[in-house]
């Protein structure tokens, strides 16, 4: 097949060349480093570089029969591009002082279409950033070894790509992302939160790994590393996850998709089905590279964890929570960082990355807001921080940076042996600790059945065995958010398993709550009565309100369940308070819904999140009103 070089009469071939050299006198100001078009006939871009295969490419559209597009670098024609329909490339490797690329094309009518860019030169071994403009990365080299890499997340192997010429990154144009077209949960699932495509390509980052080898033996220097190209989140941080792509997407074993598990037995009988995504421990765990950038750019995170799915029911949802896990088997044992604005902490063995659960379909706020209202209380709360996320450089949408309740997170926070810690949920099944940890709580459930616990001297033994201050803050704090998925759900409670009588208070081995999952609070009828539910409804579990309603025959309980009530009616949870909260946050992730929606369809539009949104503002602004109700006809205040 004869190149267009071939075809093109020698008078365009001229115009062709002196255009070319026109270029050179029309190049942008040295700080200029975007991609720039000049509006003509024909019009030309420069879209991306295949760095295996060293082919630049790019788009040309015009209006005459006769196309030609010929390649400068560095103000030097280095050769014409083949042009097939409306597409152009080139094979071309850039040379590492290379500082820019001019393309010029040429349809007939005699008016060139100009692009160029300039490149930033970028030293992987240089202090990281993740913010660049089109850039040449250099790899690390070393005699005798051969430095090989990967572009797709996949960890460097012996066939890897050979590195021969410094890799040139691109803001991407109509590249792949494969990740984002695999469904995430089966066909079958319920349409409102079934797995949909794309509405718009996915945004791309460049994630780079690699990996020196002596003949087919890794040695010495690795890395990996991201790098997003003529684009920003603002004021949100980045995280990345860079996997190989069988770990979360594989038939067998991958965590993120119905997989084998659900092939063999999709139990259709329950709502959320199963899957891979629904498998659990360390058998269940992958490893990857995380890396975690401040808004401005700057890496804080950047190493080797493990990664789990997070969540039960959730996890059958398109967009799945995971749980990220510091250990030497990977890197550090732990995340150092000053993640969460506010906190003293600044090492975390475990985070979670999560969507929102179910909340990812309407404001994906809703939890992180909620708790956040609580900060200045002595309830346990997992701190919060909007964060975009990316998956061997596809865009991956919104998530929530969070803590994660366990024993490292008690022992954390309060400074204690976390092998003394033990965590329970629901009517005090094992969470976190030794057969036999549960037997106390149970023990208390037993004694407030059995005793008239509106005497001083039983109410005065129940205290002994829990913060009753902290019970009345987080019963007071579920009542008035209207969570419909507690108290029968979503209940936790820890304790010191080694009581110290003059040591501090979280020392003192009694009970204490973990407030979590308020996907299901702050909707529907703000007038609904979630005081009376809690007291009267006798389709609860026993269990799960037995140590409120005992504790309120107490004279002297009562008096500081309804007092502090009304203190957190006068101050939490005032409207202008709520309101303000919810604002700020909503100012952070605007911005990124555009995004995120076009992603994963959830929400369905931008006008329903803001609708859902404007919905937690309204009950807001009615919702105290109603509970002071309700406190009087229960209490006759």
């Amino acid at each position: 097949m004869l190149s267009p070089f071939r075809e093109m009469s020698r008078s365009v071939l001229l115009l062709c060349a002196v255009s070319l050299s026109a270029c050179q006198e029309d190049a942008p100001p040295p700080d200029e480093t975007q991609q720039h078009a000049e509006q003509s006939v024909p019009h030309v871009t420069i879209d991306g570089m295949d760095n295996t295969a060293g082919v630049l490419r790019g788009t040309i559209q015009g209006q005459g029969a006769i196309r030609a597009v010929g390649i400068q670098v560095d103000g030097e024609l280095i050769g014409w591009a083949e042009v097939r329909g409306d597409q152009w490339s080139i094979r071309w490797r850039p040379l590492p002082g290379t500082r820019s690329v001019s393309v010029v094309a040429h349809d007939g009518s005699g008016e060139p279409g100009r692009a160029w860019l300039e490149l930033d030169h970028v030293d992987f071994d240089a202090p990281h950033a993740l913010y660049h403009a089109a850039s040449l990365l250099t790899l690390p080299t070393a005699e005798g070894r051969v430095t090989r890499f990967t572009l797709d997340g996949s960890t460097p192997s012996a066939s890897a790509p050979v590195y021969v010429a410094p890799l040139m990154l691109l803001r991407p144009s109509g590249e792949p992302a494969p990740l984002s077209e695999i469904p995430t949960n089966p066909p079958e699932t319920p349409v409102d939160w079934r797995w949909l495509p794309p509405a718009e390509p996915v945004g791309r980052a460049a994630v780079v790994r690699f990996q020196q080898f002596v003949g087919t033996t890794p040695v010495g220097a690795s890395g990996t590393r991201t790098y997003l190209i003529g684009a920003s989140h603002g004021p949100l941080p980045v995280m990345s996850l860079t996997v190989d792509p069988e770990h979360l997407f594989g038939f067998e074993h991958g965590i993120y998709v119905p997989g084998r598990v659900h092939a063999e037995d999709p139990r259709p009988e329950w709502i959320w089905g199963n899957g891979n995504y629904h498998q659990s421990g360390k058998d269940w765990e992958r490893p990857l590279h995380v890396e975690w950038f401040l808004p401005e750019g700057t890496p804080v995170i950047s190493h080797g964890a493990g990664v789990r799915i997070h969540g039960s029911g959730s996890a059958a949802l398109p967009h799945k929570s995971l749980r990220l896990y510091a250990k030497e088997d990977y890197g550090p044992k732990t995340f150092r960082a000053a993640i969460f604005p506010g906190s003293e902490l600044e090492e975390f063995t475990r985070l979670i990355v999560r969507t929102s659960g179910q909340d990812l379909l309407s404001t994906k706020i809703r939890d992180c807001a909620l708790q956040g209202l609580l900060r200045e209380t002595s309830l346990h709360l997992q701190a919060c921080r909007p964060t975009v996320l990316y998956i061997n450089g596809e865009y991956w949408g919104l998530h929530e940076l969070r803590e994660r309740y366990d024993e490292y997170y008690v022992a954390s926070h309060h400074g204690l042996n976390r092998k003394k810690v033990t965590i329970l949920e629901h009517d005090g099944v094992l969470d976190t600790g030794e057969d036999g940890d549960e037997v106390p709580y149970r023990a208390l459930l037993d004694y407030v059945r059995t005793n008239d616990v509106s005497q001083p001297e039983h109410f005065a033994h129940v205290e002994s065995q829990m913060d009753v201050d902290d019970f009345i803050d987080y019963q007071i704090a579920e009542i008035f958010f209207a969570n419909a998925d507690w108290p029968q759900n979503n209940t936790k409670f820890w304790r010191y398993t080694e009581p110290e009588v003059n040591g501090p208070a979280a020392k003192d081995g009694r009970w204490r709550w973990l407030l979590y999952d308020l996907d299901g609070a702050f909707l529907g009828d703000p007038a609904y009565d979630s005081l009376a539910r809690v007291l009267t409804d006798e389709t609860l579990p026993e269990w799960s309100v037995v140590l409120l309603r005992n504790l309120l025959t107490n004279t002297d309980f009562k008096r500081r369940f309804v007092s502090r009530f009304l203190w957190h009616l006068d101050t939490t949870f005032t409207p202008e308070r709520v309101t303000s909260h919810l604002d700020s946050l909503v100012g952070q992730v605007e911005a990124e819904m555009p995004a995120h929606i076009e992603r994963w369809r959830y929400p369905t539009s931008l006008d329903v999140w803001r609708y859902n949104v404007d919905a937690m503002r309204a009950f807001a602004q009615v919702r105290p009103g109603h509970v002071r109700q309700h406190l009087e006809v229960a209490f006759g205040l």
